[in-house]
């Protein structure tokens, strides 16, 4: 009725212009036509609707929230040292999945497994690549998730425990107030294109500025690992906050950086710093007589590379958890520390330790593999006729049960040593003029703090220019940490301990 009204009165209204009666009846029939095109649209909209919602349950797969996280474990490497292993999962109540992989202290990340299973909580992982097979099953408090790891041709039993990740309290926000500059360059005797950021307080003045330098392993700009965290972001941050600028770049084969991190050594990363150095001494705002080059772990040793090659352009150089001892001595400290860690028998150490000792003296003495290999499996067969206890509860005696003993000596086990037995932190550190901060973590297993900071301190025993700390209750991050395992990493809401930060923002400013 009320459409007829609207009708009649629009009818009386177009008659009352002179409208022709044939005119108005066209009118209304592509009104007419127009109303029921719409009502055919509406009826298809509303049906479609009606069918989506009907049908949602069965399409969408829900997830599976016990299932579904970061698992993290270890595992013994051919090698037979313990590494972290972490699977990122994301499963259905189907019992699909799919899944990812990270080594944190190998630099792997987000590593996609082939094929990925899940069904009734058994998992199946596959990655073709990387030659990985993983098998395990949820426990049934669905607390853990226990199975086997398989690489090439090693096999480890693997524990998993689920990772319950906390905010990042300390990254900064979309919204913070900084000014962030991303810039490319090159390192033109390496023929690399290096990337990077340099965070500033602001554009209107020059600052002191902080070249950070990273640990050993490929990360980007951002050293954001397996744990979640973004240290080098936070410093950053952190140090504009106190007037600092600071250059952070990408290791080669990540980010904007080309080339590849194979084979990696500190001398490449010394020449992409050499080169990120020779950029910003001509910046407006860089104050070049506050250079500061800031090192982490096996950075340290870039940073004094650094300090040496442009004695009248670096002014500082600070180290953190960098190493002291020579190789072998670090070596045995870092498996003694990490087998603590696991809560293994102080007896058990020294013998698996002493073995340590014994075969980087067979590889320091010299000789080709063909002389080497058969030394390093008397001694070590001798050693495990003695203890044979070793075989279940030191990873790397066990390894000398495989049948190809021989090959896992000659093509992991020697190179591994060789890694450690040349090194010498005194070639690396003897020559540096700057004044020097060396900091360590007293929580450290993988550069214990004291041990370390006291081998520096001998290093430098003549400098009177060098200050040798040691941070309470931190990690080889410098996070705070109770337990100070890689799980906790990834549940603490602190990336950094801002005291740390602190110290290292009043070296830069004041040099003391």
């Amino acid at each position: 009725m009320c459409v007829r009204k609207v009708f009649i009165d629009l009818w009386v209204w177009l008659r009352k212009l002179g409208l022709s009666v044939s005119l108005f009846d066209s009118i209304v029939t592509k009104i007419k036509t127009f109303c029921a095109f719409f009502s055919v649209l509406v009826t298809i909209f509303m049906a479609r609707t009606v069918h989506a919602q009907s049908d949602a349950p069965t399409l969408a797969q829900k997830i599976d929230p016990i299932l579904s996280g970061s698992w993290s474990g270890d595992f013994s490497s051919g090698s037979g040292a313990r590494n972290r292993v972490i699977f990122h999962i994301t499963s259905y109540e189907n019992g699909t999945c799919s899944a990812t992989w990270d080594i944190p202290n190998l630099a792997w990340f987000g590593n996609r497994f082939t094929t990925s299973s899940c069904e009734k909580r058994t998992l199946l992982f596959q990655s073709d690549s990387s030659d990985m097979i993983f098998e395990g099953a949820l426990s049934p408090d669905a607390l853990s998730i226990a199975g086997m790891l398989r690489q090439r041709r090693t096999s480890s039993a693997v524990v998993l425990k689920k990772l319950i990740e906390s905010p990042r309290l300390q990254e900064p926000t979309a919204y913070s107030e900084l000014v962030v500059a991303d810039l490319t360059f090159q390192n033109r005797p390496a023929g690399v294109t290096i990337g990077g950021s340099l965070t500033m307080p602001d554009t209107l003045g020059r600052y002191p500025l902080v070249i950070l330098a990273g640990d050993h392993g490929q990360s980007d700009r951002d050293a954001r690992g397996s744990s979640g965290h973004a240290p080098y972001l936070v410093m950053a941050s952190l140090f504009s906050k106190q007037n600092i600028a600071t250059l952070r770049i990408d290791d080669r084969g990540t980010g904007q950086t080309t080339g590849t991190s194979e084979e990696n050594s500190v001398d490449d990363e010394a020449s992409d710093i050499c080169a990120a150095l020779e950029q910003m001494r001509v910046n407006p705002h860089v104050d070049t007589t506050r250079i500061v080059i800031v090192g982490h772990g096996e950075g340290g040793l870039t940073a004094a590379m650094v300090a040496q090659r442009y004695p009248t352009i670096v002014a500082r150089i600070v180290c953190m958890g960098t190493s002291a001892l020579d190789g072998p001595l670090a070596l045995r400290e870092q498996v003694g520390a990490r087998e603590r860690a696991r809560e293994t028998d102080e007896e058990l150490i020294t013998v698996a330790t002493e073995l340590l000792a014994k075969w980087c003296a067979i590889v320091a003495g010299g000789g080709t593999d063909d002389v080497i290999v058969p030394k390093i499996i008397a001694v070590t067969d001798s050693t495990i006729e003695d203890r044979p206890d070793l075989l279940s509860r030191f990873p790397m005696a066990a390894q000398f049960q495989r049948p190809d003993r021989d090959l896992y000596v000659r093509s992991t086990l020697i190179p591994w040593l060789r890694s450690y037995v040349w090194y010498k932190p005194s070639a690396f550190f003897s020559g540096v003029r700057q004044p020097m901060l060396a900091l360590y973590a007293e929580r450290d297993v993988e550069v214990p703090g004291e041990i370390h900071a006291k081998a520096m301190r001998a290093i430098m025993s003549s400098r009177s220019r060098v200050l040798v700390e040691v941070i309470q209750d931190v990690n080889h991050m410098f996070q705070t940490c109770d337990e100070c395992t890689e799980e906790e990493m990834i549940q603490l809401g602190e990336t950094m301990n801002p005291a740390v930060l602190n110290r290292i923002s009043r070296w830069v400013l004041q040099g003391k």
